[in-house]
């Protein structure tokens, strides 16, 4: 305890030692006292006095802060300037020295900048005439949503003249100014007392309102005319605004402005007896428009002569009395009045009428008498003018029937005896019918005529010759064959049993060459059927001519081809033409896949349609027989016209191109039917013989070969029309040959069609393009021609045909059927010259005849509307423009589109949509018509590289448009067969509507038939564009192009044509496979583009069993015939 106690002693010794004294061994303490360290002063309150400004940069949007540093102040200590400091975003400093300490903290509070504010004039327009207002707008509020700065350190002051404000409002407004006077103002803003932005600028009040005209009056000049005039307010105005109605209030009143200058107007074009209302007041425009108050005055139009009557019926009631009525005049223009009706007589009254309506009953007129009558109305004051009508009385009934009543008794006592005459002379008469049907004279011989076999040298010439004088030489050659050779017996299709089996009673065959099949035991007449052999050229029963099957001979007509072991059968004919049955549809569809004919099963196996023909696969077989079933071809012609023939003869020369193509030495006949088996079926076989005979001998003979014809055959070669389409068809083959090739045979055949042998001679390709008809002026230009008209042509070389020119109708028809319905036209198109205007357009056969194309020049600017009625009428789905708006320094095409909505007359055109591609451009526009409810969609492709050149740049992108372009037109129904549309799907124009559309329209056709049939024919497809409009293809280069691009289109490989791969080439035109029947029941194409003037011939005495019109028709023939002109 006493050790602890002493330890603690020590220890707090050692405390108050002095440890300097300790630690240097020195034990004496210092005499004075040690110096201790004196307190520095506070930083604070060196630096609390400093005081900032500020400077903005606009270079950068920042602020410069200096400090006013009096006292000593250096860096690193302290800054005295600091720069890049943003808007509202504080700083901390620190400043410090080494005379004093702690380092003084401080906080830059930086301002925010002058462009967060903005001045705006804020003054209401109805008080900027004694009123200023002025607002500063914060934007860094309005834009971020909030203001980082202290609002509360932000101080605004105005001056205005002697109006001032100071304080946080920053909206200045002064009331009760004088207008039109200038003040100038001065609006600040202060942040944290220190001025951040000052405005000075001057502004002037604006206009009071004017004062009210004075002086104003009117009153009526005439019916239709009044007077205004007034004198101008006092004060400042600028015009005036002049509003006139009737009373009572019919519509919107008519406004008009009147220059300050103006104290009168006149007021034209009133309605007559009516009260207008007339407003007039001052006006003045500065910031605003100020109106003075309206002034009124009302005046009457006097009254004039009233308008013509409406709806004048004149209808009769009975056999002497006459109902006149109609609807009163538009413009009575005048008190209530009356009717007055004259009735005459030639040129004497007979009487007239007064009513107050407009419903008048005339009694006891003459029998069987013409009046006239007159109706007009009377205001009282004035009498309109006159309508007329006829109207006619009948006879007199009640006398009329008391003749007749005599007129019956004595006819029927004649009649009577007449039919006693007959009965007795029949019983007296043989019963033998063979002996009954005398046709003709007996001696058929001696009617023929000596005509000469023509040579090919000189069968243009005879052709040029005999048509001449409207064929009247071709005429006597065919009236000289006699119709039946009466020393052939027709004994055994005039038997009871076999007379059902004719489709008519007077064209019947042979018996000594008609086509016997097998007997049917038990069935009399079952080896009958109505066909006959028929001679080819020095070939022996080459065909079969028969009629077209009945429904109840459809067994025997396969029973024959399968004895007669047939292998093609040639349809010249449609099951139905002009809601008359023409043939049975004799084999089965493809739904069926097979049907049984008796002991024949047929069954079908493809089935392919063609523009002008169908071609089905058939395979034929025998239940009764082991024998294999045989492969038969059937091709159905679909273009022969109900009514004459085909305008185009080369359409049967490719036909029997394709019937060749199927029959081979070893079949059987080929069998030829068409409805009666001797029209058609005699044409078809004419010229499949005599193109034969032109081959073997160069030389025909028609005349000849149609006698021989007949002898085995009655009426064979039916009507004249078809006995000179026989002439024609050898013309053409003669005058321009073989020029279709097929796909597969393209590439060498072009190759060897540009070679020159010799150098000197032109090439085969060159040849074939000079032989091609120019067609110029081959048909009349009228309307195109008229003086009227000429204004809206492009080119005075391209006028369109007469014949084909596309007619715009004045007025839209609106039929409560439907639209769809109302698509479907007569042969004409119900198109009148008479109601419709023109335009510089041609309709242009289309490969899928009968549907067309439009072929257009460019429209000019005053015919742009025309252009877009002629799209909406015709239904145009799809608008191909084949050049620029400019061609060089000349205009090819005005624009006739625009952004956004245009309307021309009553049809709307709407730009939807545009996209462009490196080679065209695509535009889809909705077209509405006032009368009608739906819109139609129509697109534009524009080809851009074609511009002012002969021949586009890049062929492929122009194949490749029209692939694209395929898939907006719609696609062909094949339950509507041939049924002409007056629509048109696709419209094609260039400058003058034939250069570039020309090779357009023809590379399109070109197109299709490769596609559809793998082979081309160029001569044709030109030489058809040729006769549709001037100007088409009008050089060897653009002929040669359309050969280049179609075999660069179908390029061959190892010896094979390899088609294009295009996602825009599935287009199908036809989907027959799902729906084969109605191909053969549709009706025929219109021949739109050509129709023959004379009228028609019928079969004399051909009377159908089943009451349908005779088995054939036609008109004379073509009016003008094939001639060669150099192109």
């Amino acid at each position: 305890m006493t050790m602890y106690l002493w330890l603690k002693l020590l220890a707090f010794g050692f405390a108050f030692l002095d440890t300097a004294v300790f630690v240097a061994g020195n034990s004496t303490p210092p005499n004075t006292p040690a110096p201790t360290n004196a307190s520095k002063p506070s930083c604070e309150n060196k630096y609390r006095g400093v005081s900032v400004s500020y400077v903005f940069n606009k270079d950068n949007n920042t602020f410069t802060a200096t400090l006013d540093v009096k006292e000593e102040c250096k860096p690193p200590e302290c800054e005295k300037e600091y720069s890049g400091l943003h808007a509202c975003v504080n700083k901390n400093i620190s400043m410090s020295h080494s005379s004093c300490e702690p380092p003084f903290q401080h906080v830059l509070e930086v301002p925010p900048g002058p462009n967060d504010f903005e001045l705006k004039d804020c003054v209401q327009l109805e008080e900027a005439a004694t009123s200023l207002c002025l607002h500063w707008q914060n934007y860094s509020f309005l834009f971020s949503g909030q203001f980082t700065c202290n609002e509360t350190k932000i101080e605004y002051k105005f001056k205005c003249g002697n109006h001032s404000q100071v304080g946080k409002n920053y909206m200045f407004k002064v009331m009760n100014l004088k207008p039109r006077t200038n003040y100038t103002c001065s609006s600040q803003v202060f942040y944290n007392q220190q001025l951040l932005i000052s405005r000075k600028q001057t502004i002037e009040t604006d206009f009071e309102a004017p004062g009210e005209p004075q002086d104003f009056a009117c009153f009526a000049a005439d019916a239709t005319e009044g007077n205004i005039s007034w004198t101008p307010p006092q004060n400042d105005f600028h015009s005036f605004s002049l509003c006139y109605q009737t009373i009572p209030k019919q519509g919107e009143a008519n406004c008009t402005s009147l220059d300050k200058t103006q104290h009168r107007t006149d007021l034209r074009h009133l309605t007559p007896y009516t009260k207008y209302e007339v407003l007039l007041q001052a006006r003045v425009t500065g910031r605003t428009v100020r109106k003075s108050r309206n002034v009124t005055c009302q005046f009457d139009t006097s009254a004039t002569y009233p308008g013509k009557v409406k709806g004048l019926r004149v209808v009769r009631k009975t056999e002497n009395a006459i109902e006149v009525s109609c609807k009163c005049p538009d413009q009575r223009n005048g008190p209530e009045g009356s009717y007055y009706l004259e009735v005459r007589t030639g040129n004497t009254l007979v009487n007239s009428y007064s009513r107050s309506e407009c419903k008048f009953f005339v009694e006891d007129l003459q029998y069987l008498t013409e009046y006239n009558f007159s109706v007009y109305y009377n205001n009282t004051l004035y009498s309109g003018p006159r309508e007329s009508a006829t109207g006619s009385t009948s006879y007199n009934a009640k006398a009329v029937i008391i003749f007749l009543v005599f007129l019956i008794i004595v006819t029927s006592i004649a009649l009577l005896i007449v039919l006693y005459k007959i009965y007795d002379l029949h019983k007296k008469r043989s019963s033998n019918l063979d002996e009954q049907q005398e046709l003709v004279e007996r001696d058929d011989e001696k009617q023929l005529m000596n005509v000469e076999p023509i040579h090919a040298d000189v069968l243009l010439e005879t052709y040029k010759r005999k048509i001449a004088d409207e064929g009247r030489l071709f005429l006597a050659e065919f009236q000289s064959i006699p119709r039946v050779f009466s020393k052939f017996s027709i004994k055994d299709a005039r038997k009871s049993f076999n007379q059902n089996k004719n489709r008519y009673v007077d064209i019947l065959p042979y018996d000594y060459n008609r086509v016997e099949l097998s007997d049917v035991s038990g069935d009399p007449g079952s080896n009958y059927i109505n066909a006959s052999y028929i001679d080819g050229f020095k070939e022996p029963r080459k065909y079969i001519a028969a009629q077209g099957p009945r429904d109840e001979t459809v067994d025997d007509f396969w029973r024959m081809i399968w004895e007669q072991k047939a292998t093609v059968i040639v349809m010249v004919t449609r099951c139905e033409e002009g809601n008359k049955n023409k043939c049975a549809e004799y084999w089965p569809s493809l739904e069926e896949g097979s049907r049984v004919y008796g002991d024949v099963i047929v069954e079908i196996n493809e089935h392919k349609r063609c523009p002008d023909y169908i071609i089905q696969k058939l395979t034929v077989g025998n239940r009764k027989e082991k024998a294999n079933g045989r492969a038969v071809t059937h091709i159905q012609f679909t273009s022969w016209p109900d009514h004459g023939v085909p305008e185009e003869p080369h359409l049967l020369l490719k036909l029997r191109r394709r019937v060749n193509a199927f029959s081979n030495f070893f079949s059987g006949p080929i069998v030829v039917h068409c409805s009666a088996g001797v029209g058609r079926t005699g044409t078809y076989i004419g010229i499949d013989a005599m193109l034969e005979g032109l081959e073997a001998e160069n030389k025909v003979d028609v005349y000849g070969y149609v006698v021989k014809l007949r002898r085995q055959r009655c009426l064979m070669v039916q009507v004249e029309a078809q006995y000179i389409l026989i002439h024609q068809a050898l013309v053409e083959y003669n005058q321009f040959g073989e020029t279709e090739v097929s796909l597969s045979e393209l590439h060498p055949y072009l190759s060897n069609m540009k070679k020159r042998d010799p150098p000197s001679e032109p090439s085969p390709l060159e040849a074939e393009f000079q032989r091609l008809p120019s067609y110029r002026s081959w048909r009349t230009q009228h309307i195109g021609n008229q003086e009227e008209n000429k204004s809206k042509n492009r080119n005075s070389n391209i006028i369109p045909y007469d014949f084909n020119r596309v007619a715009l109708k004045h007025e839209l028809e609106t039929s409560k059927e439907s639209e769809q319905d109302s698509d479907e036209s007569s042969d004409d198109d119900s198109d009148s010259e008479e109601i419709s205007r023109y335009i510089n357009a041609s309709f242009v056969m289309s490969y899928w005849k009968p549907e067309m194309m439009i072929a257009t020049q460019g429209p000019l600017k005053e015919t742009i509307g025309d252009f877009w009625q002629m799209v909406f009428q015709r239904r145009v789905k799809v608008i191909v423009m084949l050049t620029g708006l400019k061609s060089g320094d000349q205009e090819a095409c005005a624009q006739y589109w625009e952004e956004g909505k245009q309307t021309y007359g009553d049809v709307e055109v709407h730009m939807k949509d545009t996209n462009k591609s490196s080679a065209y451009t695509v535009r889809a526009f909705e077209l509405r018509h006032s009368k009608r409810k739906d819109p139609r969609t129509v697109y534009q492709y524009q080809f851009n590289n074609w511009n002012g050149e002969e021949l586009p740049a890049e062929p492929k992108e122009l194949v490749l448009m029209i692939q694209n372009l395929k898939q907006k037109l719609p696609k062909k129904n094949s339950a509507e067969g041939n049924k002409h549309h007056r629509n048109v799907p696709l419209l094609v124009h260039c400058r003058d509507g034939s250069q570039q559309t020309g090779i357009f329209c023809a590379l399109f056709n070109l197109l299709e038939s490769a596609d559809t049939e793998e082979v081309v024919d160029v001569f044709q497809a030109v030489k058809s564009l040729r006769k549709t409009r001037p100007g088409m293809i009008p050089t060897l280069e653009q002929y040669q192009f359309l050969y280049d691009v179609i075999a660069s289109t179908y390029p061959a490989q190892n010896g094979q044509v390899k088609k294009s791969k295009h996602p825009e080439d599935k287009v199908e035109f036809d989907n027959e496979v799902d729906k084969a029947k109605p191909d053969a029941n549709c009706t025929s194409p219109v021949e739109a583009l050509e129709k023959t003037p004379e009228g028609e011939k019928e079969a004399g005495g051909a009377k159908p069993t089943e009451g349908a019109e005779g088995p054939e028709h036609a008109a004379n023939g073509p009016a003008s015939p094939v001639v060669t002109q150099s192109a």
